[in-house]
């Protein structure tokens, strides 16, 4: 087990295998299991956009999957696919008993769609199966996560919400250029994160007022 590292620093904007690091360097070498969960599905979700493997995401940009007569699609002789319009699609974020994440659902004359349908000639997908499409990704326990950082977090735990954040940036920015996303609603980490801050700090104040009644110091670092 190594000696923490004092003399470690994090980088302006750094990436997640920094913060890990940086958590390493200052936990005695380890990764604390409730962090190793958080951070192992934030890589996950990060790599949605570039490994191979099926995803939700990949199978919302699946042409073949969409319906090329509502969008004014054609295949060409080379089996490339075209399309004057993309798929409307509106995204909701969440937070659940599982952590936070990201929701897409389909539209078809104004209808949200949150339901297995097929070939149906009012929405712009051929299928739609909420099953293995609607959840684009989860960052596993978020939700208690953040509310963990005010209680006794650090750096690196501050590190890894704002990166997750950015992530999730990244990958709505991403939707928004291959499809038509109309909306993105719901409570997003940003406001979640305002709002165990406020809660914090009455807490924070709360204990404040009790030692003063109590002729407690209360002087803060």
């Amino acid at each position: 087990m190594s000696r923490t590292n004092n003399k470690a620093r994090l980088p302006a904007n750094p990436t997640l295998k920094e913060i890990n690091w940086y958590k390493k360097q200052i936990n005695w070498g380890e990764l604390p299991p409730f962090y190793h969960l958080v951070a192992s599905s934030i890589s996950e979700s990060e790599g949605v956009l570039h490994h191979g493997f099926d995803n939700a995401v990949k199978r919302l940009l699946d042409k073949r999957n969409w319906n090329l007569e509502l969008l004014g699609g054609y295949e060409d002789d080379n089996g490339v696919i075209f399309c004057e319009r993309k798929p409307l699609i509106k995204l909701h974020q969440v937070f659940t008993d599982r952590g936070f994440e990201l929701w897409a659902f389909p539209m078809a004359k104004d209808t949200v769609i949150d339901s297995y349908i097929k070939d149906n000639r009012f929405m712009e997908f051929r299928v739609w199966d909420p099953h293995s499409m609607k959840l684009l990704l989860r960052f596993n326990q978020l939700h208690k996560f953040i509310p963990f950082y005010f209680e006794r977090g650090d750096l690196a735990d501050k590190a890894l919400i704002l990166h997750a954040h950015k992530v999730l940036h990244k990958i709505v920015a991403f939707l928004e250029k291959e499809l038509n996303v109309v909306t993105l609603d719901g409570v997003s980490i940003k406001s979640f994160y305002q709002m165990c801050e406020k809660d914090a700090r009455a807490c924070s104040d709360e204990v404040d007022i009790a030692r003063i009644m109590l002729g407690e110091d209360t002087k803060r670092d």
